[in-house]
């Protein structure tokens, strides 16, 4: 798979892109939203991703709704939730210019294929990101993806909430319209927040990367990081956390979004597990210190005299590796050849001088 671009940034490479889900923690207020964004910025993430609702015909009008009571962080219903807190599109462009401003990827979620061509006509994103609840939508979808393999857009599609064949549906929308190659699948646990750490299924990062191809990210409700972190060691590209200035606020997601300084931990800890993700097996220099005393050496039990065989009565493993002879640092014969696999290198071979017990042994005391 090819990395892909968004904007400055690179899904695929070896940073991961870190997303604070600001949604709708703004309250309505275009300063509280500035300040979010910065906020974001400040500790450390990659993308401010808002939400763009078009409250009434075209997303939820009010009509046969049901107050989602199992979820402690809603106050109301979420059409009356959704107009309390609207943003309107002009806000968004004002919100996106903001973003550029600071230095933060500007990201949004449409709820509806008309959001879908107002983002992408009107407010000019650089990509998408779609929620759980759209993920069998597949007219939104198909949309999407038309937009994606005209203009090379990114789509981030969220799996929560849905079974593996519904998931396999939308995949195929993208790859129908050659818009593959653009997608991103994040694994997903749509409870507010998942109690249950076994709810998280962490291991269909990379089943999901093997199956459909495609990057796969983490898009987490959890109330801390530890499910990120463990996302991100099992190459999760990206990693989506909600972002709040106050969990004590009222309104939806509050509750479970992470304050500017758990987002901070978050992207710190990430940093480190990525520098720490590496395949190739060395000694690094600060390693090859603690080698020089802390491996084992062929070493004599007793004195063996000039002539004598080298056996294991009179040779034993012993620290360290290293010794100093006349200033010089030498390297003393691995403990390895006493073993069997080993040992025809060195058992039966002569001393080549008289050797006190404790001696370790160097090729050059070997005939």
């Amino acid at each position: 798979m090819k990395p892909i671009k968004f904007g400055k940034l690179t899904i695929g490479g070896s940073k991961t892109v870190i997303i604070a889900e600001i949604a709708d923690s703004h309250n309505g207020s275009m300063a509280t939203a500035k300040k979010l964004v910065r906020e974001a910025k400040k500790a450390g993430a990659d993308v401010a991703k808002f939400q763009l609702h078009l409250v009434g015909k075209n997303e939820v009008d009010g009509k046969n709704e049901m107050i989602p009571g199992s979820i402690q962080m809603w106050d109301g219903p979420l059409y009356k939730i959704l107009q309390r807190n609207l943003f309107t599109v002009a806000m968004h462009k004002e919100i996106k210019r903001y973003c550029e401003q600071v230095g933060i990827e500007y990201l949004c979620t449409p709820f509806c294929e008309t959001a879908v061509d107002v983002l992408n006509n009107q407010v000019k994103v650089k990509a998408f990101k779609t929620g759980s609840g759209e993920l069998d939508n597949l007219p939104q979808h198909r949309r999407l993806a038309k937009i994606s393999a005209k203009g090379g857009k990114p789509v981030i599609v969220s799996t929560g909430m849905s079974t593996w064949q519904e998931v396999a549906d939308t995949v195929r929308v993208y790859k129908e319209e050659g818009a593959l190659k653009n997608v991103v699948l994040t694994n997903c646990t749509s409870e507010y927040p998942p109690n249950d750490y076994s709810r998280a299924n962490l291991g269909l990062i990379p089943k999901l990367q093997r199956e459909f191809g495609v990057w796969v990210g983490q898009s987490d409700h959890t109330m801390d990081n530890y499910t990120a972190y463990a996302a991100v060691a099992l190459c999760a590209k990206v990693i989506e956390k909600h972002f709040t200035l106050s969990r004590k606020q009222k309104g939806p997601d509050h509750f479970i979004a992470l304050e500017p300084h758990m987002m901070k931990e978050l992207v710190d800890g990430i940093r480190k597990i990525e520098v720490g993700l590496g395949d190739k097996k060395i000694i690094t220099k600060e390693e090859q210190i603690v080698r020089d005393w802390a491996f084992h050496t062929a070493t004599t039990r007793c004195p063996v005299k000039k002539g004598e065989p080298f056996t294991l009565e009179n040779l034993i493993e012993r620290r360290p590796r290293t010794m100093k002879i006349r200033g010089k640092k030498v390297e003393g014969i691995p403990s390895k050849f006493l073993d069997k696999r080993y040992d025809k290198k060195l058992l039966g071979k002569k001393a080549k001088r008289n050797l006190p017990k404790d001696t370790m042994l160097t090729w050059a005391d070997v005939v």
